[in-house]
């Protein structure tokens, strides 16, 4: 089959899974309904009520992550239009947000590439955003991948007090791009730019330390709470380890509880608590050992590229989906900016795995709940292209000496 023919298929497949999502996401839009009650109610306290998280009331989330919130709060509020008109502007925001990140994306490779691979980055940008459009409207994550690929643009314009500064606003919105930390200090180091590394943790320190300093002095010792909530969420149904118990409770025909908390499925086994033991201190062992797999990885080479440091954040970023207790479908989301940078066949796994995500949830996810058996074996094979990603990831890093352009 010709590229150009495979490409003509390509594009009418993407057509006809648009229309499907356009369907689903209408008739199935209540499903939504709850994540966007908890942002309304959450910025309804602050603009309405006048209330801080942590101090007046409790929050599962980071410091920043009320700022998507707030802007269509207070348009609902200027037209009076309630709940009904907050998901408007809600979704209106997102994709004035899935828009512009587009632009960074596109911006961000021409920086370091040649036109026609920036373009073509571009392309498979706008199609991946299209298959993520029924989560990625409804869900603030788009924020927080939009402040991800800013912290890489301003690396390669060679900007790391800013680049710095919007991974530490990242942070503090969604506490994940913490992963990402490492692998730009040691790109920094290996490449001996001493000064940017300076430069960036400065940027990285200085809004931490203003974030956290006014969330002090607002809220006190409690400004940390939210991390409590992530402490005493248990396996959730749709992570790497739930669906494994799901497919395995499957196969050999057991009953298997669930719970309804911190706006998730939770599983409780006889396994949970141990299982929560060893994913507590088995991601840090794995993260460790993927650092010095990174730091390998980079010292080989001859001048560490914008392209290697983008393979290193994938490579985080998955190693931390399959590891988490929780992975919900938004969280497919912290890849979006990433992956068209990434060689194809992370494209076309990624790409599948968001298909399936979508067919799962908004699709049928009460079938998930009530554990049908495809719709489990679609979970699993969901998280076993992820997993997949991770390997064909930590296989595009070539240890061999190779001499690389340098941003």
């Amino acid at each position: 089959m010709s590229s150009a023919l495979l490409k003509k298929y390509t594009f009418v497949f993407i057509g006809l899974f648009f229309c499907f999502e356009v369907v689903i996401t209408i008739r199935n839009f209540s499903v939504q309904l709850g994540d966007l009650q908890v942002y309304f109610n959450l910025s309804k306290r602050i603009i309405v009520d006048h209330l801080l998280p942590y101090r007046d009331f409790p929050s599962e989330y980071p410091p920043l992550a009320v700022i998507p919130t707030l802007i269509p709060q207070l348009l609902c509020q200027i037209g009076t239009t309630g709940f009904q008109g907050f998901v408007v502007f809600f979704v209106l925001q997102n994709i004035l947000l899935g828009l512009y990140m587009g632009r960074v994306v596109l911006k961000t490779a021409q920086a370091f590439l040649e036109e026609v691979r920036a373009l073509e980055i571009s392309r498979i940008y706008w199609m991946l955003w299209g298959i993520s459009l029924p989560i990625f409207l409804f869900r603030y994550d788009g924020f927080v991948a939009l402040l991800t690929i800013l912290t890489v643009y301003f690396i390669v314009k060679q900007s790391p007090g800013v680049s710095g500064s919007w991974l530490a606003a990242g942070i503090f919105a969604k506490l994940y791009p913490i992963v990402l930390l490492p692998p730009i200090i040691v790109y920094y180091f290996i490449n001996k730019q001493y000064r940017f590394l300076l430069l960036f943790l400065g940027g990285f320190s200085a809004l931490s330390a203003v974030i956290f300093t006014v969330m002090y002095l607002l809220a006190g010792n409690d400004v940390v709470i939210f991390l409590k909530y992530h402490r005493l969420r248990g396996i959730q149904i749709e992570s790497f380890v739930g669906g494994g118990l799901l497919l395995w409770y499957k196969i050999i025909d057991a009953p298997l509880e669930t719970i309804s908390n911190y706006g998730a499925i939770h599983l409780v086994t006889s396994w949970t608590d141990s299982l929560l033991k060893v994913l507590s201190w088995g991601f840090p062992i794995c993260y460790l050992a993927l650092s010095g797999v990174i730091y390998r990885y980079f010292s080989k080479q001859i001048g560490v590229s914008v392209e290697m440091l983008l393979i290193a954040f994938a490579a985080a970023l998955l190693l931390f989906l399959v590891c988490n207790k929780v992975l919900s479908p938004q969280y497919l989301i912290w890849l979006l900016p990433i992956i068209p940078f990434l060689r194809s066949q992370i494209l076309y796994c990624f790409a599948a795995a968001f298909m399936i995500t979508i067919f799962i949830y908004p699709g049928s996810y009460h079938r998930l709940v009530e554990m049908k058996f495809l719709w489990v074996l679609l979970l699993n094979v969901r998280n076993g292209l992820i997993f997949v990603m991770l390997l064909l990831t930590l296989f595009s890093m070539p240890f061999s000496t190779k001499n690389s352009t340098l941003i």
